[in-house]
């Protein structure tokens, strides 16, 4: 889940390394010698330039890590390669260690390039192959959340659920989310290989990929009943949500407003395999449902808690809803099925969602022109429910076999909305 909080660039540190080299002075060259006296019969150390400027004392170094100092002081003075070091290099080794010691799969080092891709995502637009993507359960791969419409990664095959184990033929175990987006996200018309264990599958899949610019819209519309006069249609429209973007209210509003006047009585948001996006766009999205009230809150690191109320005035606030979810629908979707459910606003159909409750924040390093995701807090329900770890519960609980022909899930919500839609007319 993301939020925007000015320099702290929203999603759904610096290292300290850096701090010891912007305390030096001089120009980065230190000469080492020493007399024949000292180291006899091997002569005179010979001086070398080198990118690393060697410190006497750090300024300030926070309690517990002045063993960092320590190291770096070594490879400055002592190193026998010191004068082919890149001193950035070497900073984004530091930051890496630092976030990976947090065991927290949403909190990694993000590069220069990697950060423009994610501005460009959060806006709407950007270069890859159109996968969703996270960790899977036990930390080791990455699996495909959902692959977006009308994109290479659909056009090649993959699915929810496709768990990648390598890249270009580097093997993805351990890897961070952020790890795998870097890699896999490229400029248009450039390849990518993906070796892919599928469900059902005993054997890995390889995939070649050509990327592409992945389409900009997040919502879609479909109507059950195709205006052909048949009463047997159903008199509903599916919205489907693919992620939460900057554009996403907007489109929805736009979406609303079609099925209105096609003249549908009741709406299925479809946010299965939904991996969230931007918060302030989760919260949109409810308020067109929510005539004002509690969204979600969120519980920061320090124990501080802000409430996240929908706004008044939604577009859709007595259309008879039924919300789908699956185990891929992730953070933002969550939220959004937890207020509808909490609130009585929809009945959420599909099955129990991914778990995916922590706040995460992109924000930009000055000094590096990449960026850290960095979790700061987690998400609760508007009861108070915890969704990190547990997810939410769906209030019918409806399986969809891999293989299944038939979306059982689509059916279940439409034999609900019948029924809501009775319950309306008998009361």
């Amino acid at each position: 889940m993301l939020k925007n909080l000015g320099r702290w660039r929203p999603i759904i540190a610096g290292a300290f390394v850096l701090l010891a080299v912007a305390c030096g002075s001089g120009d980065g060259e230190s000469v080492t010698s020493t007399t024949d006296d000292e180291l006899p019969g091997r002569g005179r150390l010979i001086a070398t330039a080198s990118p690393l400027p060697v410190i006497d004392s750090p300024n300030d170094i926070p309690e517990g890590l002045e063993a960092v100092w320590e190291t770096f002081a070594a490879i400055a003075r002592e190193y026998v390669d010191r004068d082919t070091i890149d001193p950035e290099v070497l900073a984004r080794g530091a930051i890496r260690g630092m976030l990976n010691a947090l065991d927290d799969p949403y909190t990694a080092y993000v590069t220069p390039e990697g950060y423009k891709r994610q501005l460009e995502s959060f806006q709407g637009n950007f270069e890859g192959i159109g996968a969703q993507i996270d960790n899977t359960p036990d930390g080791r791969h990455i699996i495909v959340v959902a692959p977006i419409p009308d994109t290479p990664a659909e056009r090649a095959g993959i699915k929810s659920g496709d768990i990648i184990i390598a890249v270009d033929g580097e093997d993805t175990e351990g890897w961070s989310v952020i790890d795998a987006v870097n890699r896999i996200r490229g400029e248009g018309g450039t390849p990518v290989e993906l070796t892919i264990q599928r469900l059902g599958e005993l054997d890995p899949i390889v995939v070649t990929i050509i990327r592409g610019t992945i389409p900009t819209a997040s919502v879609f519309t479909r109507d059950l009943h195709d205006g052909d006069g048949n009463p047997e249609d159903p008199p509903y429209s599916v919205i489907r949500i693919t992620q939460f973007t900057e554009r996403t209210a907007e489109e929805l509003r736009e979406a609303i407003k079609e099925v209105k006047a096609a003249n549908s009585e009741g709406i299925i948001l479809d946010v299965r395999s939904n991996p969230g996006g931007l918060l302030e766009a989760t919260v949109d999205v409810a308020s067109e449902f929510l005539d004002g009230g509690l969204v979600t809150y969120e519980i920061n690191g320090r124990g501080v808690r802000r409430d996240w109320p929908a706004r008044s005035g939604g577009s859709a606030l007595d259309m008879p809803l039924v919300l789908l979810v699956n185990e891929f629908s992730a953070s933002g979707s969550e939220v959004l099925a937890a207020a509808l459910q909490d609130r009585g606003r929809a009945a959420v159909l599909g099955t129990k969602t991914f778990g995916k409750g922590s706040v995460n924040i992109l924000r930009d390093l000055k000094e590096d022109d990449g960026g850290i995701y960095l979790t700061i807090g987690r998400w609760y329900t508007p009861n108070g429910d915890l969704i990190e770890g547990d997810g939410v519960q769906p209030d019918v609980t409806i399986e969809l076999p891999f293989d299944s022909e038939v979306d059982l899930q689509l059916e279940a919500a439409i034999e609900q909305l019948n029924f809501q839609l009775s319950i309306a007319q008998v009361g």
